[in-house]
């Protein structure tokens, strides 16, 4: 296998499209080709031999991916938006964002890291998925048959199986959304994390990096308990412990289960007090 530069990487094929048209074309005749954003995941797994894929469809010169727009309480945002473009913008609008830049890795990979990219992974260490969760995040994907929506709940679920571009992220706009992370080392993958957002009369959304084994998730039982509760003191302790029960995180080299568990209540718990205050 023939080795390229200074990283190591295998020899791949990068193709680049000039349109949603030609890109699908291209998902459409190279079924075992991959979509190439800005590569922040890809090229370390292509570095340490964990990826298979040699074929590369690089959708960066898709430039209207890259727009934020808001209207009426909702944003929709382009999926080769990047983490610090998302987070900075619309920072005044959902606090979570502020947490989220504040304990994010590094400024590098913020830079450089999409929102597209991240929702795609499905994984546990990417802190946006929960935050966008609790705001009801809705993608929206270019496929051969037209257009697809498809709630971020239904997706992370397997609920979009098919062949597609994801455009854009539309989400509501929550000035009570709030987010918290414990992580291990300077790389600050999450060891856990939570984000809240209060409904109002409607509730508390509650989302979980870990909700089964690596796959983030809503938490149902919690959201259902703080549905018919005020937010006491007592009610705020009863909807730790009932989080810690109704997740089931994956045991791995940097944590047990029962820890990941017992974080969460406690994130939890400090992010309900946020919500009473």
């Amino acid at each position: 296998m023939s080795m390229q530069g200074y990283l190591g990487i295998p020899r791949i094929e990068v193709m680049i499209p000039s349109s949603v048209e030609e890109a699908l074309n291209l998902l459409q005749t190279h079924p075992d080709a991959e979509i190439l954003a800005a590569g922040t995941h890809i090229i370390t797994q292509l570095t340490l031999g964990a990826k298979r894929t040699r074929k590369y469809i690089d959708i960066n010169n898709l430039h209207h991916l890259r727009k934020i727009s808001h209207h009426k309480g909702v944003a929709t945002v382009g999926s080769l938006v990047t983490h610090q473009e998302l987070a900075s913008t619309l920072i005044n609008h959902v606090p979570a964002f502020t947490t989220f830049l504040q304990k994010y890795s590094s400024p590098a990979v913020a830079n450089r890291a999409t929102v597209g990219g991240s929702i795609m992974l499905r994984s546990a260490g990417e802190d946006l998925i929960p935050i966008l969760l609790t705001l009801d995040a809705e993608l929206s994907f270019a496929t051969p048959e037209g257009v697809k929506n498809v709630p971020l709940t239904a997706f992370l679920a397997g609920g979009f199986g098919g062949r597609g571009l994801l455009q854009t992220i539309s989400f509501k706009l929550n000035g009570s959304c709030f987010f918290d992370k414990l992580w291990m080392g300077v790389s600050r993958i999450p060891l856990i994390s939570v984000a809240v957002s209060s409904e109002g009369d409607n509730g508390v959304r509650v989302a979980v990096s870990h909700k089964d084994g690596s796959t983030p998730g809503r938490v149902a039982t919690v959201e259902k308990f703080l549905s018919t509760h005020v937010l006491s003191e007592e009610v705020v302790e009863k909807a730790s412990r009932l989080m810690m029960d109704s997740i089931n995180p994956e045991s791995d080299v940097l944590a047990s289960s029962w820890y990941r568990r017992r974080v969460a209540g406690v994130l939890l718990k400090r992010l309900l007090q946020n919500l009473r205050r």
